[in-house]
């Protein structure tokens, strides 16, 4: 593919979109920066050293077309991506500009998933979810994976020390009032977010937390490259705010469905802040995996450990670094891809590994 511009990035004037850019430059990369306000991307473009810009918006067609036409990679970063990403993606199919994204919405991988044989059709690499929360669980899912004939289930738990920008917030109020599903059996299952609870003991300093599910994205990622018939995950609170969420989480999503909804994004604002870095920085996470099913011959459950620091930091340099390797003339991978299946999971890791990210294999049994 002959593009002017081997990167662009939609929504680079917003939280995530920014420390992409930034991201993007450290690696020498001169990325084309697009989105809705010529303003802010002036500013945007001084501070970079005048790093070239496009006014697009996810609602004029035509802007996105000019947008794909123009890079060899896509990198969307404007959000809620189950109401705003799916014309981007077809712009870039139609254009034939590989696409990576930083969502980490159920409904929207799901949907995207469906587009696979048209963009293998275009020779189009579509990689959604290519950020913190789910290219790490499905890295570690693949490498947790190797050597299984048969899997039965993968969980992944989430605990974390988190501080979220404005926009993240909009888009879990959103995927509040959307449906959730689970993955059992080999198939899709509606469920409410929180169905399932149970006791976890996580090493120090998280100690003993309530896992309760949600529908995180991994959930429609995990089974592309495992073949695990059944797929959670969980996000691990404290015992106290395990029991505020059970009660709050049902009547959220009532009111989500009325026309109070209104009211709740009102609360939240328009905004595209987010914390600052000396806060960014300390902001710490673990994730826990658990497998069961056939290896060797014989059954086999077995656990690790993925922990590290700053979600938002490292959610950046994953997808820099990611749209890198897409934008290389012998990139030749097609179709609709989890993170595991674009990038080796090593690669992955060794991406994030600044971020004091430590892969740890427990005891199995």
């Amino acid at each position: 593919m002959s593009k002017e511009h081997a990167v662009g990035v939609l929504g680079a004037t917003g939280y995530t979109g920014r420390l992409v850019m930034r991201a993007l430059c450290q690696l020498g990369m001169r990325a084309l920066a697009a989105g809705r306000n010529r303003a802010k991307l002036e500013v945007l473009s001084r501070e970079l050293g005048g790093v070239p810009s496009l006014v697009a918006d996810v609602e004029r067609a035509e802007t996105l077309a000019e947008l794909s036409r123009r890079c060899r990679v896509l990198i969307n970063c404007a959000g809620p991506f189950i109401d705003l990403g799916e014309p981007v993606v077809e712009a870039a199919i139609d254009n034939a500009c590989h696409y990576l994204d930083t969502t980490g919405e159920q409904p929207f991988v799901r949907r995207i998933q469906e587009k696979d044989e048209r963009a293998r059709e275009r020779r189009v690499a579509i990689v959604p979810a290519h950020a913190f929360e789910i290219a790490l669980a499905d890295c570690g899912a693949a490498l947790l994976a190797e050597g299984y004939r048969e899997v039965a289930s993968i969980e992944v738990v989430y605990a974390t020390r988190f501080h979220a920008s404005q926009g993240t917030k909009r888009t879990v109020l959103r995927m509040l009032a959307s449906e959730s599903f689970a993955y059992q059996d080999g198939r899709w299952v509606l469920e409410a977010p929180g169905r399932v609870r149970r006791s976890v003991d996580l090493p120090p300093p998280w100690g003993k937390r309530i896992a309760v599910s949600f529908p995180g994205a991994e959930i429609a990622t995990i089974p592309r490259h495992t073949r695990a018939r059944n797929v959670r995950a969980f996000m691990a609170l404290p015992p106290s705010q395990a029991a505020a969420a059970a009660l709050a989480v049902p009547v959220l999503r009532l009111l989500l469905a009325s026309p109070a909804r209104l009211l709740l994004s009102s609360l939240l604002g328009t905004g595209t802040e987010g914390p600052e870095e000396s806060v960014r920085a300390q902001d710490t996470f673990l994730i826990s995996f658990a497998i069961r099913g056939v290896k060797e011959g014989r059954a086999r459950h077995e656990r690790a450990l993925l922990t590290g620091r700053d979600p938002y930091g490292i959610t950046a340099v994953l997808a820099a670094r990611a749209a890198c390797r897409m934008s290389e003339e012998s990139w030749d991978r097609s179709g609709v891809l989890a993170p595991a299946q674009a990038f080796r999971p090593a690669d992955v890791f060794a991406d994030a590994a600044e971020f004091d990210l430590e892969w740890k294999r427990l005891d199995g049994d």
